[in-house]
């Protein structure tokens, strides 16, 4: 009678499951520690953007404009990326985004509250780097607002909340099965136009209209 020795093939592919699974959670938790380095750089250079294209007609944010960027950084290099490509969603939701911070008047007893409630309705029906640039597009737009009524020391705090929900809600899981951030500055520039155009008519029709409605 054969004795059992531990290679059994079934036993080694649930071993090997198991192993899997840490390191993709190994990952998710090293995308959303990134998540807060890359969010400051896009806010960084969102801001800088915006001070260059209407000759400094933006609201003043000390806070963003002192963050601290490492040029070696590959989490700074793709908050850059993102930033420079996502003139189309900004364009199109600035407005929205402005106009449900201002009837929310968020605060620091409920801005969590909001950013996550906003947040969830940007990906309902999916998830991709189009949502994604979304979501950080958000995130400044509340950074700027809370700053303009007298919240300070707010930005952190939002990056917190930006790392939070991308690990509580797939989107680390996902962005960590894409190749992590890093995989944002190989993106083609055809796949980013067709990302943003797609992006941008998906979520015009249906997720800021429910929001509203709502």
């Amino acid at each position: 009678m054969a004795s059992w020795n531990g290679s059994n093939p079934a036993d080694r592919r649930r071993t090997g499951e198991r192993r899997r699974s840490s390191q993709e959670i190994a990952s998710e938790d090293l995308v959303a520690q990134q998540t807060e380095e890359v969010f400051q750089s896009y806010a960084f250079h969102r801001y800088q953007q915006e001070q260059e294209q209407t000759e400094g007609d933006v609201p003043v944010d000390p806070e963003i404009a002192a963050i601290q960027q490492e040029p070696n950084s590959i989490n700074s290099q793709v908050g850059r990326r993102l930033a420079i490509i996502a003139d189309d969603i900004n364009a199109r939701y600035d407005k929205e985004f402005s106009e449900m911070l201002k009837s929310l008047q968020p605060s620091r007893d409920n801005a969590y509250e909001y950013f996550t409630r906003i947040a969830s309705s940007l990906f309902e029906s999916g998830i991709n780097w189009g949502r994604v640039i979304a979501l950080l597009g958000f995130g400044y737009r509340m950074a700027i607002h809370v700053y303009q009524h007298g919240i300070t020391g707010f930005l952190r705090r939002i990056a917190h909340y930006m790392a939070e929900f991308v690990l509580h809600n797939r989107i680390a899981q996902w962005i960590a099965q894409q190749g992590g951030w890093v995989a944002a500055l190989d993106l083609s520039n055809i796949y980013w136009k067709y990302i943003m155009i797609i992006t941008v008519i998906v979520l015009g029709q249906f997720i800021l209209r429910r929001f509203f409605n709502q």
